[in-house]
């Protein structure tokens, strides 16, 4: 009895340790929707042939490819999870899908991934996808901002590529007046505005995390810098109405020579324009000293909606593995989100640098000082008197005082705005109104 006992207590053990070392993967038999951003038609048959792989890997699982534009993926994420019809795996940016994670609307990867798979993603690229902590999406694959200048413009006017922030006035006041054309185009829609910020002061909030880090000097000289910029039409006026997509307009168009843009879109020039594609230059982006250049990532999340949650978390891990991404990334001129040897020999070809700075420990700020509200903030106390009514109410002193109801803190009020009441002087009986708080004075 003691050995049954025994070998019974060693298989229950045995098999608890299985179910921690393999994350269950739910049913055999299931059906997945997978939705991309903006990947088709020029990346078809990498998906495609992922998606076959993974469904040989899994026999009767059947996945659904469904790519959305960029520009609506935010308004379909949305209308899916209010109406109960949420993907399985959604392809996102970390902006979005940290608003979605502070609602609760996404997976936690740790609850079905293993350690080892967690720590092969890059540092960097796995805090961009946290909140308070908690990772809610797999990095996919990453990006970094470059400035892509038109030499043809620039030898019309004269002048070389600037390297800095510093030389770009003397070089669009050459273009403006040999060529009539922008300078450059800093997109301000999104995140940019504040991205440009960070090159140009360093930083984004201040060590204690409670105020902006532009609240100093340097990011008044920024505001300055950019508004000179505007007022000497060294950039077009355009700037504070149109994105991005108003800014490739026109860089194609040859009404800008500079632009900053992802690595990704040297590839769509090559494709869309190849023309164009010979006079265009590559240059690092604009930074201060000490600044490291800004890593976008893109993201695989689950939403918490997903009838098999597991299962959709090895898809996304499985688009996520070394082979996939280097499968993907050395298409267009992207970088792996996981560290590898091949991650390594890309960052010798291109520079690339990952923040090594510690996360930010918020701290609890101090709340601003605020006025006590008033009792009745619709009869302002520091309102001029009027003098008719002042007069009137000296009249009246047990009536009124100070255009308040003398009686509104003593008696509650009845579900009519008006009363009757009694008060007696020398003996007598006077009758007179006394209104409610929320009647309007007389």
């Amino acid at each position: 009895m003691k050995r049954r006992s025994i070998i019974t207590s060693w298989a229950a053990h045995a098999a608890w340790a299985a179910t921690v070392a393999a994350p269950s993967v739910g049913r055999a038999s299931a059906s997945l929707t997978l939705w991309t951003m903006q990947l088709s038609p020029f990346h078809d048959d990498y998906v495609k042939g992922v998606l076959n792989r993974f469904e040989a890997l899994h026999p009767g699982v059947r996945l659904k490819w469904v790519d959305v534009a960029w520009a609506e993926m935010e308004r379909k994420v949305l209308a899916s999870l209010a109406a109960g019809t949420a993907p399985d795996v959604v392809n996102l940016n970390p902006q979005f899908s940290a608003r979605l994670a502070e609602l609760g609307a996404l997976e936690d990867p740790r609850q079905h991934l293993l350690p080892a798979e967690i720590s092969a993603f890059l540092p960097a690229a796995w805090q961009a996808n946290q909140l308070g902590g908690v990772p809610f999406a797999l990095p996919w694959y990453l990006s970094t901002t470059v400035q892509l200048v038109r030499q043809d413009l620039l030898a019309r006017a004269g002048v070389q590529a600037p390297s800095s922030f510093e030389e770009l006035p003397a070089v669009a006041q050459a273009l403006r007046q040999h060529t009539q054309r922008y300078a450059w185009f800093a997109p301000m829609d999104g995140s940019l505005a504040l991205e440009t910020l960070v090159s140009m002061t360093g930083t984004l909030l201040s060590p204690d995390g409670c105020r902006p880090a532009f609240e100093s000097p340097e990011g008044v000289q920024a505001f300055n810098f950019l508004h000179r910029l505007y007022r000497e039409r060294w950039m077009p006026p355009t700037v504070l109405t149109e994105g991005h997509r108003g800014a490739v307009q026109q860089f194609l168009a040859g009404e800008v020579a500079m632009m900053p843009t992802g690595m990704q879109f040297i590839s769509q020039v090559q494709r869309t324009n190849p023309q164009l594609h010979p006079q265009l230059r590559v240059m690092p982006q604009w930074l201060r000293a000490g600044t490291p250049p800004n890593l976008a990532v893109m993201n695989l999340a689950v939403p918490r909606a997903s009838p098999h949650p597991a299962l959709a978390m090895r898809l996304a891990q499985f688009l996520a593995n070394t082979e996939n991404q280097l499968a993907l990334v050395r298409r267009p001129f992207l970088y792996a989100g996981r560290q590898t040897h091949a991650q390594a020999r890309w960052r010798n070809r291109h520079p690339f640098q990952t923040p090594s700075r510690r996360p930010l420990q918020l701290r609890r700020c101090r709340p601003r000082r605020q006025r006590p509200r008033h009792p009745h903030p619709t009869r302002r106390r520091h309102l001029p008197a009027n003098p008719i009514k002042t007069a009137r109410n000296a009249t009246q002193p047990r009536t009124r005082q100070n255009g308040f109801p003398l009686r509104h803190k003593l008696r509650a009020p009845k579900p009519r705005s008006l009363r009757t009441a009694f008060a007696g002087r020398h003996g007598r009986r006077k009758r007179h109104a006394v209104f409610d708080r929320d009647a309007p004075p007389a």
